[in-house]
Formats: structure tokens, sequence, C-alpha cells
């Protein structure tokens, strides 16, 4: 265990200097959407996380991004997903609303993760999940001439597009590694022949490591990269935990923002959390800041069957 946790502590340190040296040399303009509360909504973007936790887990996230613009990105996600041991892993479904603008993008996907134990302290998951996305069109544009444009879709139009993800997730009881990939079959959407929009292919890395300073307070690192392999973002954040029912943090977003962290068990199995983000880009004087607000719900299902190799943690959900 002690030779794993120095690989995963090179490793660790070796991919931090790697994104701190390339994030300066890319700008930011994914089309999947950006969540603050990206290391307690891991399910969003990764489907090797159904089933990773003993526990039926719901999450509810909003985020408004921008303040202060008009048409700037809003994002709501809801999801829920569990372990089955009678098919050794764990389903999940996945409700996502982006909108910005006039433009909307609409999914909804179901997941299924194979939990593999890899002995008694660790757990890999294997996930793949499928749905569809549909691609709106909500307003109408007038060019200042008062005339309509041509190269944009009739106002109230849409398209729907299959869509695929993939993903890995490796747990222990002090650290998750995570990949994944969105859209992984690119699809075309032709709005008759008006405009044209293509995916991009997305990939995510997420890594976490926990350190316990008493037995009742603990720091958690985490790192969240994605990119469209031709731009670049990356979320560093710390947490510090009070009875595991207590936390603040704070992220730093390169060119984007600094985010602040809280959140606390408002009761049994419901827990809320809040962030803001402070923007340090040029946006800074139009917008007032993002707000992200999560809820999660989870307990345990005594119904569901689970098999006796599988390991429980519980610090990173």
């Amino acid at each position: 265990m002690k030779d794993i946790m120095t690989k995963f502590s090179v490793l660790f340190c070796r991919y931090f200097l790697l994104i701190s040296c390339v994030m300066c040399s890319f700008l930011f303009a994914q089309q999947d959407p950006q969540i603050t509360h990206n290391m307690f909504n891991k399910f969003m973007y990764n489907p090797a996380v159904a089933g990773a936790y003993p526990e039926l887990h719901a999450t509810l996230l909003h985020r408004s991004q921008w303040v202060g613009i008009d048409g700037a990105p809003s994002t709501s996600n809801l999801n829920a997903h569990a372990y089955v041991g009678q098919i050794r892993g764990g389903v999940g479904i996945n409700v996502l609303n982006d909108r910005a603008g006039m433009f909307s993008a609409k999914t909804i996907s179901l997941s299924y993760g194979y939990q593999l134990g890899l002995g008694p302290h660790h757990q890999l998951g294997m996930g793949l999940s499928f749905g569809l996305m549909q691609y709106g069109y909500d307003g109408q544009w007038v060019t200042p001439d008062q005339t309509s444009d041509a190269f944009l879709p009739p106002s109230n139009s849409s398209k729907s597009v299959p869509d695929f993800g993939l993903g890995f997730y490796l747990t222990s009881e002090n650290y998750y590694l995570g990949l994944s990939a969105t859209h992984i079959i690119p699809m075309e959407v032709d709005f008759n022949g008006t405009a044209t929009y293509n995916q991009a292919r997305h990939y995510y890395f997420l890594a976490g490591y926990d350190y316990d300073i008493t037995d009742e307070f603990s720091l958690r690192g985490n790192i969240f990269s994605k990119t469209d392999g031709v731009s670049l973002q990356t979320d560093l954040n710390i947490n510090t935990f009070w009875k595991e029912n207590y936390w603040t943090g704070i992220s730093f977003r390169y060119e984007d923002a600094l985010c602040f962290l809280v959140g606390f068990q408002v009761a049994n199995n419901l827990t809320f959390a809040y962030a803001f983000d402070l923007v340090t880009s040029k946006l800074s004087t139009q917008a007032n800041g993002s707000h992200e607000v999560l809820l999660r719900y989870s307990f345990e299902l005594d119904i569901i069957g689970r098999g006796d190799t599988r390991y429980r943690s519980v610090r990173f959900l």
C-alpha cells in the first residue's frame, strides 16, 4: 500500500506540473457546461462512478454563470445512481439542461458502471452511457436593420442526436482517479441546411487525495481537467472538512475565476453545498460572479445485493 501511495503522489505531482505549464498556452471554449462542484458531482461527466459507493445517490445542481450579462450560461443537472449486486455494477440516469443565449442543449442518458474489486482496498469502475441530446434555438436574432439572420436556425427549432460516454474510476480509502470522455462519437447537427453544429469530443481527468489532520479535521485536494482537444481548463481545489458533515474550500480556475465553496449536512442523508465564482477574466467588469447550488440525498438500499469483495469508502461522494 505504501508503494502504491508513493507512486500515486509522484504521478499527482507530475500531472500538476504538466497542467500548470500547459494551461498558460490555451484559451477556454469547450462546449460542455462548466461546474465548480465537480468533486461532489462526478457522475455528471463520468458514467463509471455509477455504483462506486454503497448508497443510492440523487443529486440536483443548478448554476447561474456570469450573473449580470444577458444570455449568460445557465446549467441544471439532475442525476441518480446506485449499485445493483445482481449485475455486479451500478446503474444511473443523468438529465442535463444547458442554456447560453438563445441556444440550449438538453441531454438524458442512462449509464452502467461495472465495479471490479482490486484487492481489499481498491476498486475500479468501468462505465458506459447512452442517451439523446437535443440542441435547440429558442429565440430570434434581428439584425440592426430589423431583418432576420439567414445563417441562424428558425425560431424554436430543435434537433436531436444520440450521445455516448465512456469512463474509468479508481477508488481507494484516501484517493480517487478518473478518466472519461463525452460525445465519444461526435455528431453533426444540421438545422435543415440553415446552420450546422458540430459536437466536439470532451476528455476529463479528475483526481483527489484525502489527508486526515485529526480525527475530526481533514484536508481534501482535488484536480479537475477537461479538454476538447483544442483548449484546456483545469480547476485546482482544496476543501477542509470537519466531522465529515461541514466543509469550506477554495478553487482556482486559470484565467477564469477564484471559487469559494461551503457545504454542510442539512439532515440525515441530505447535503447542501454552495459555490461562488469570483470572475478574474476580462469579463469581471461586466459579470457579478457565478452562483452554484447543489443538493444531494443518499441512503442505503438493503434490498439491493452487494458483493462481499467491494470496498466501502465514503470520502469522495
